[in-house]
């Protein structure tokens, strides 16, 4: 193998994978611009990253550039390079990991494969491609929007693909296996791309292991039994087995031709993100032919609970036996060009551990994650609901079409079987329950027959062939679509749904208690993202034209014109201020919707958090929408592009922490508390809690002892605590009963919108101490806005301040560490409290 690795070192024009039989085409790659000239160009990329570059289109993120660009989803494009021959020794095959989206491969002008799904990879043998030793390789990129278009035209039903932004005819995005974010949605531009979005390389075969399942079959504390399950007979397999780069004795047996039984002593088990560590294991496999392969898992078993109880049938993540309180987010790729995604997803995931988060949701109107997102979730103990790629659109009648998505579910299926922090499959996004509510039968004028053809297409998909190839992958849990019912007549009662009573249907924040069920996978509000976020791309005040350009939610529905301007004002009005009226000193009027919406985004999404946590076992999940962005804009993000912190992402932070003091808002107007210990040990202590009047005056007072066993919740309330609702603010601390005295949790609760409340004239002492700010105040304040002109983020933001009780808020530099915070503006909701007109 020190041979080999000397071998592939000279290859020129590619990087090396030294032992792994890898040798990646990098450099030599060029791209035929729009005048027919050859430039350089760079892969894993795409045509708008390879313009950009060159400067030959304007930034489509900048000023309302993204109309600009539109030309270039229809135009073909063309990539070359010199194809150098592999190592004679062994056998190899030429791999493209990722194809945006129709190719057409030529080796020397000869056409080779032809290929129409960006979520699939592909290989040509080297005997397939007829090399000499003077070759080139060049790929045509076919428009997408042309290619879709004439199967749209070709195609004897009209397919609902209501989210891409074009006139019904010409709503194409559906016949084309690619990303549909691409073509537009209501956090996204239009930016059709075409590209060799992954690595191309060359790859031995002859050293690759058939793909293996690795089956837990017994887990417990003396030993974990594994079945490794071949796809065809093998003989001879050794396995090397390590934890952090030391050996791990383990068992070896063969069961039969293609099994073969892992045993390991005293595993170390994994566990999700709060409920305990993250070990990982390398299991290395070598047959006496020289092939191998190697996988890192942790020990763990991953269940679903849907067994009936007292509110239906249930949605319960169990892990290790223990049932999961799921914490988490909707993602989507953090820039919307793939090739500049991949470096951001460290970030993501970072924003993800830090707010406490247990699981993400991989949207299916994008891409499946790279090899990184993966290892992340699996180190950090981030769980992966994982969509296959279909986002609100039925599909396609063709067998042809069916196939390809099939093979594609297949090939990713068994990419990412074996990963620790794989959950559940869904095959796709809202497409069951946009056919039966959102009115698509008369749109696209599918009656009688079409209307059948087009339902026993989406179900022949979803219900029959997918699941069943899921199940003989061994791929997990798997439900048709999100969100699933049972019985979609009772949806409260089963499967997972999308809450979007809040923002799409004017609901107050009580929806989250009324109208919970099982595990909510979907809901959020918007808000805008940091003013140097958008100043970035051209935003001057909040009438601008860039600005307001990017706003793409809208409820027509609801009345003619209502979009997510609106919405926001009325969200903004009802809980806080209306941001069109409300003037705080310093701030102009972008400052002033920045504050307010991200406020009332901060609020909405701890009270679905809370209140889903105190819903006595109804609600188990709670993944909000959406964690990040793929462009600078105004969105239900919590974090923007820029990887700046919005105010809902510190509450969420507090919200989803494992050991907490959650107010019981079932309880009305009364001190009541649910105490939740989801972390893996008994936790104990006082918690200490006051009735604050807006004068800063205590009303009443209590304490009581608590100690609530781990991954369990306690209740309490004070039944002669008189609660004056629009004068008092429940103030709490749970402090343990350690020499430190350990401030397991701390908060504040209004029983009223903080907008309804009349706060005092806040006196604010805001001190500088050594990496952050002592602030300390006379009457209570709300929504205490820190602001650094330094980049990085407080460890808190937003929060509540009461006399008596001043507070120390550090800053963190974009890596992490403390950090001096410069000059600090602070602003609270009294400042500038008005009414709504």
């Amino acid at each position: 193998m020190v041979w080999m690795a000397a071998i592939l070192l000279v290859v020129s024009g590619c990087s090396t994978g030294l032992d792994s039989g890898e040798i990646e085409l990098v450099g030599d790659w060029t791209f035929q611009d729009s005048a027919g000239v050859w430039r350089t160009a760079e892969v894993p990329g795409c045509v708008h990253t390879d313009l950009l570059g060159h400067g030959l289109i304007p930034d489509p993120f900048h000023g309302v550039n993204e109309g600009q660009v539109e030309w270039i989803e229809d135009r073909d494009w063309r990539y070359r390079r010199p194809l150098p021959l592999p190592p004679a020794e062994g056998e190899w095959a030429l791999e493209f990991s990722g194809l945006d989206t129709h190719a057409e491969l030529q080796v020397n002008g000869r056409t080779v494969l032809n290929t129409n799904n960006m979520h699939r990879a592909w290989r040509l043998p080297t005997e397939e491609l007829g090399l000499t030793g003077q070759d080139t390789l060049e790929v045509v990129f076919r428009s997408p929007v042309g290619v879709g278009q004439s199967l749209l035209e070709a195609s004897l039903l009209s397919i609902p693909v209501s989210n891409e932004a074009r006139p019904v005819g010409e709503q194409n995005s559906v016949f084309s296996r690619k990303a549909q974010y691409h073509f537009g949605w209501d956090w996204g531009p239009r930016l059709v791309t075409s590209g060799i979005w992954k690595p191309v390389r060359w790859v031995r075969i002859d050293q690759e292991l058939p793909p293996f399942r690795l089956i837990p079959v017994s887990i417990a504390p003396e030993q974990a039994e594994y079945e490794v399950f071949f796809k065809e007979a093998m003989e001879g397999v050794a396995p090397t087995l390590e934890r952090d780069g030391v050996n791990v004795p383990c068992g070896w047996n063969r069961i039969d031709g293609r099994r073969y039984r892992l045993t390991v002593p005293e595993p170390a088990l994994w566990w999700p993100n709060g409920m305990g560590e993250q070990p990982l294991y390398d299991l290395a496999l070598e047959d006496g032919e020289g092939r191998f392969d190697s996988v890192r898992f942790g020990i763990r078993t991953v269940e679903w609970n849907r067994g009936l109880d007292g509110f239906g049938q249930a949605m319960q993540c169990v892990v290790n036996g223990v049932p999961v309180q799921v914490r988490g987010a909707n993602v989507i790729p953090p820039d919307f060009f793939p090739v500049r995604a991949e470096g951001r997803w460290s970030r993501v995931i970072d924003d993800a551990v830090a707010a406490h988060m247990n699981m993400i949701r991989i949207w299916g109107g994008a891409h499946y994650g790279e090899e990184v997102l993966y290892d992340l979730c699996d180190q950090h103990g981030i769980l992966v609901w994982q969509d296959f790629m279909n986002a609100c659109a039925m599909v396609p009648t063709d067998a042809a079409w069916r196939m390809n998505f099939l093979a594609e579910a297949r090939e990713q299926v068994i990419r990412l079987r074996n990963r620790t922090s794989l959950a559940i499959w869904a095959g796709n996004n809202e497409t069951e329950k946009a056919w039966r509510e959102w009115g698509w039968q008369d749109l696209y004028d599918l009656h009688g027959a079409d209307s059948i053809a087009v339902e026993d297409a989406y179900r022949q998909l979803f219900e029959r062939e997918l699941p069943q190839l899921v199940d003989e992958l061994g791929g997990g849990e798997y439900q048709p679509s999100s969100p699933h019912h049972q019985d979609p007549e009772y949806p409260r009662e089963s499967g997972d749904q999308h809450d979007w009573g809040v923002w799409f249907g004017k609901a107050g924040f009580e929806f989250y208690t009324e109208e919970a069920g099982r595990f909510a996978s979907e809901f959020g509000l918007q808000s805008l993202p940091d003013r140097r976020t958008l100043e970035a791309v051209g935003v001057q005040s909040y009438e601008d034209t860039v600005l307001q350009f990017r706003q793409r939610s809208k409820m027509e529905w609801l009345e003619p014109g209502f979009d997510g301007w609106d919405m926001m004002q009325f969200y903004a009005g009802d809980y806080f201020a209306d941001p069109s009226l409300a003037e705080l000193e310093g701030m102009d009027r972008l400052d002033t919707w920045v504050y307010l919406t991200q406020l009332t985004q901060a609020e909405g999404l701890r009270q679905a958090v809370e209140r889903h946590r105190c819903s006595q076992g109804r609600t188990s999940g709670s993944l909000y929408w959406q964690l990040d962005d793929v462009w600078p804009t105004v969105s239900w993000s919590t974090v923007d592009h820029a990887g700046r912190w919005k105010l809902a992402h510190h509450a969420v932070r507090h919200a989803n922490q494992p050991v907490r003091v959650l107010p019981d808002r079932t309880q009305g107007d009364r001190v009541a508390f649910v105490i939740a210990n989801h972390s893996p040990q008994t936790t104990e202590g006082v918690v200490e809690w006051s009735l604050i009047d807006l004068a800063g005056d205590t009303a009443t007072a209590g304490r009581f002892g608590v100690t609530v066993e781990a991954h369990t919740t306690a209740s309490w309330s004070a039944t002669d605590a008189q609660v004056v609702p629009d004068r008092h603010i429940l103030s709490w601390q749970w402090t343990g009963r350690d020499r430190a005295a350990t401030v397991h949790d701390a908060g504040h609760h209004t029983f009223r919108s903080v907008g309804d409340l009349e706060w005092g004239a806040a006196r604010l002492q805001v001190d500088t101490v050594e990496q952050g700010v002592r602030l300390s105040t006379d009457v209570p304040a709300a929504g205490v806005w820190l602001r650094s002109a330094s980049e990085g983020r407080f460890e808190d933001n937003g929060f509540f301040l009461v006399p008596g009780r001043p507070r120390t808020v550090r800053f963190l530099d974009p890596s992490g560490q403390l950090a001096d915070p410069g000059d600090v503006r602070v602003v609270h909701f009294g400042q500038g409290q008005t009414s709504a007109p």
